[in-house]
């Protein structure tokens, strides 16, 4: 695992300050592109998919008879979502926050045109600099339609739900559109598995480096961990209220069989949340495995540092007293005492050296 970067963050905005509640404007990272609108119309008979059709004719091409999804992907064409928006009845606000990237996951209900309005943030890792993003979904829930709002990224994050819809025997063909609003919850869960599993590889991968060799960027690279997974823990956390809000409430838009299946995909989010607590005492637990690790290996170094230390001390001394200048110095006349004192001063050394091996302090 190579040695983490800082990432650069643009300096987005939450919102348009000063400005009046459902102010349409963009606002999130530049995107150049034109954005893709996909109408899908199923029933038990089969599924029909049209690609790009001219906004205004929209409406005209929805058959009573099928359930309708219009997958817009492309957020940052304001022109568009404001068509559509006004085709389709949306609330000023919703526009807003459709348009906001930086808006948390969200559901509100507008009773005047009864229509759930859900925000959902999904993560993905980005192949090319590894790094966890979201990407901004949000969802209208009307009884005869279901638009979804994407960002343009080429990412076909609702692909599952369309070859779901390919089998034979389709559970979302044969419900009606609150399945498939469900569906896109579970889908936004299925990624935060997906990307907690791969974090959850990385900490292991880790974890084995740390108690092999730490070294000093393996703290950043925890500390980058720990940033990615509460990240992920903002995003998901709001899932869990939204969910027991869809279950909660009185409804008539929310079916009480898609109900049923609404608790399972809860069980889902309240199983990452725990994950991602585990994760973070994880994270916690290798921080001070890794500063035991150098903590060990900076005391080994001042262990061996003392030894040699005490060894040449005696040395030293010796060394000390026939360095002084004194005119009355018996040894300085031997003639052999030069090589005494070396040989006296190297058993001392080894002497001392094989008293320190005795007692393992080398």
């Amino acid at each position: 695992m190579g040695k983490v970067k800082p990432k650069n963050r643009p300096k987005t905005p939450k919102h348009e300050v000063f400005s009046s509640a459902g102010t349409a404007k963009y606002i999130g990272k530049p995107i150049e592109g034109e954005s893709t609108i996909t109408i899908v119309d199923y029933s038990v008979e089969g599924v029909l998919i049209t690609q790009n059709p001219a906004i205004e004719e929209i409406k005209g091409l929805l058959d009573a008879k099928m359930n309708h999804w219009i997958d817009i992907e492309g957020i940052h064409n304001k022109e568009n979502i404001e068509k559509v928006s006004k085709i389709f009845g949306l609330h000023p606000l919703m526009m807003e926050d459709i348009l906001n990237t930086t808006q948390k996951a969200k559901l509100d209900h507008y009773e005047k045109n009864n229509q759930l309005f859900l925000v959902l943030k999904i993560p993905f890792r980005n192949k090319e600099t590894s790094e966890i993003e979201t990407e901004h979904v949000s969802i209208v829930l009307d009884e005869d339609f279901a638009i979804s709002f994407q960002e343009l990224d080429h990412h076909n994050i609702f692909k599952p739900i369309l070859l779901r819809m390919d089998r034979e025997n389709s559970k979302t063909k044969k419900s009606k559109l609150d399945y498939l609003f469900y569906s896109f919850i579970d889908i936004a869960v299925d990624n935060y598995f997906v990307v907690l599993n791969e974090t959850e590889e990385k900490l292991e991968e880790l974890s084995d480096q740390i108690l092999s060799n730490a070294h000093s960027a393996h703290q950043n690279q925890l500390f980058y961990i720990k940033r990615e997974i509460n990240a992920l823990r903002k995003a998901l956390f709001p899932l869990k209220e939204i969910i027991n809000q869809l279950i909660r409430d009185d409804n008539s838009l929310i079916h009480q069989e898609t109900k049923v299946y609404l608790k399972d995909v809860l069980d889902h989010v309240l199983e990452n949340l725990e994950a991602i607590e585990t994760f973070k005492d994880e994270i916690e637990n290798l921080l001070v495995n890794y500063h035991s690790q150098l903590s060990n290996r900076m005391n080994s170094v001042m262990k061996t540092l003392t030894v040699f230390t005490a060894i040449f001390m005696p040395l030293t001394f010796i060394v000390g007293i026939y360095g002084m200048n004194f005119e009355h110095m018996p040894e300085l006349k031997e003639p052999n005492g030069y090589f005494y004192t070396l040989i006296g001063m190297f058993v001392l050394a080894v002497g001392l050296w094989v008293y320190f091996r005795w007692k393992k302090y080398i």
